[in-house]
């Protein structure tokens, strides 16, 4: 072998120092981001024949997100039943759509032989709402928490249907161009000093909506941001898995517990399907929290005891308390589990994708 020359040399030293100065560039094809679900294997195992989509109902698109906040005392756990009604009502239409994209990414996921049309229809939906710039107008405090719990739910829906054969290119960027600007929106709420929502349940939507559409606009920088936000989520689990914010919430810490897990499990599998384990992070903080959770479900008396108030949760939990469980079951079987999703499913959350059971159940518990 012929020695190097000293021009060599300086290069080769240069080469080394390059990571100091700029990032190394990715081998082609190494920053693919994915989501949660693979949708073909889920297909192969819980598909079945379904009848072609009905023609959607999107409705007009919705620019401002001005909701109404209905909890009335300091714990933020009474709420006013009319203004949480009238907060239901100005929302409405954002909910419909957000329910009619869920069903077709869904109806997509599970049409076996497949229907390109649930796809085809979700995206046309998604592209018609991104076009009219829907959700990036004004937003007050309860409309910003609306929106990351929108974008959760669209971002993890058009994951479900994007690789579909046949979408329009240019819908399909429009669509992941709007995402982005969603979670860019929703960014500069978690740079205000001392927010309880910087490190409460909030954060941890932040995270997962945020994350989502980071792999769905292929920006990493988004997917980093959301992963940063869950950790600060998992950051906040003691030792004994509770969460010292959501236990200050009274009557709801149970069920405030439920709703910072849920996040945080999808924004794992997120994770997970891009080569990061979440799940063993901070001495296990999440399978911590999981277990208090299930624990909490089993008897809650601990929980009224470390938040000083009875708990408020149905029992045994259904529908957006135990769909989370969904999650947790297909990763880790935990037995104590299994009675609860049989009784219960198939078990849905809007802004977790919609149908958790087809896309984690074990077919035998259905």
């Amino acid at each position: 072998m012929r020695p190097l020359s000293f021009i060599q040399v300086c290069v080769a030293g240069l080469v080394e120092l390059l990571p100091l100065t700029f990032p190394r560039a990715s081998p082609a094809g190494s920053e693919i981001l994915r989501g949660p679900i693979d949708v073909e294997a889920r297909r192969a195992l819980i598909g079945r024949a379904l009848p072609s989509p009905p023609p959607p109902h999107f409705g007009a698109p919705v620019r401002d997100l001005l909701g109404v906040s209905y909890y009335v005392d300091e714990a933020h756990a009474q709420a006013d039943p009319a203004l949480k009604a009238q907060n239901e009502r100005d929302l409405a239409p954002v909910r419909r759509f957000v329910t009619e994209v869920v069903g077709l990414s869904n109806g997509w996921l599970a049409s076996k032989p497949a229907q390109p049309a649930y796809a085809a229809q979700a995206v046309e939906g998604l592209a018609a709402w991104a076009s009219a710039g829907a959700l990036l107008g004004r937003a007050n405090k309860q409309g910003e928490f609306e929106r990351e719990w929108t974008l959760a739910a669209l971002a993890l829906a058009y994951l479900e249907v994007r690789d579909a054969g046949g979408l329009p290119r240019e819908q399909r960027a429009t669509v992941e161009s709007w995402l982005a600007a969603i979670a860019e929106a929703i960014r500069p709420s978690y740079g205000r000093p001392n927010l309880a929502s910087n490190n409460n349940n909030h954060v941890c939507w932040a995270g997962l909506a945020v994350a989502a559409a980071g792999v769905a606009a292929a920006r990493r920088d988004l997917f980093d941001w959301g992963l940063a936000r869950g950790r600060i989520g998992l950051r906040q689990v003691r030792a004994d898995g509770l969460l010292p914010l959501e236990l200050a919430r009274g009557k709801l810490a149970l069920h405030y517990h439920v709703f910072a897990l849920a996040p945080l499990l999808m924004l794992a599998e997120v994770a997970e399907a891009n080569g990061i384990h979440l799940y063993g992070e901070d001495d296990r903080a999440l399978p911590r929290l999981t277990n208090r959770v299930i624990e909490g479900l089993r008897d809650p008396d601990p929980f009224a005891a470390a938040a000083g108030a009875a708990q408020q949760i149905q029992l045994p939990p259904r529908g957006t308390d135990l769909a989370w469980a969904e999650i947790t079951f297909a990763r880790f079987h935990d037995r104590r589990l299994a009675s609860w999703l049989a009784a219960a499913r198939p078990l849905r959350d809007e802004r977790l994708g919609g149908d958790l059971t087809a896309a984690f159940g074990e077919p035998r518990l259905r």
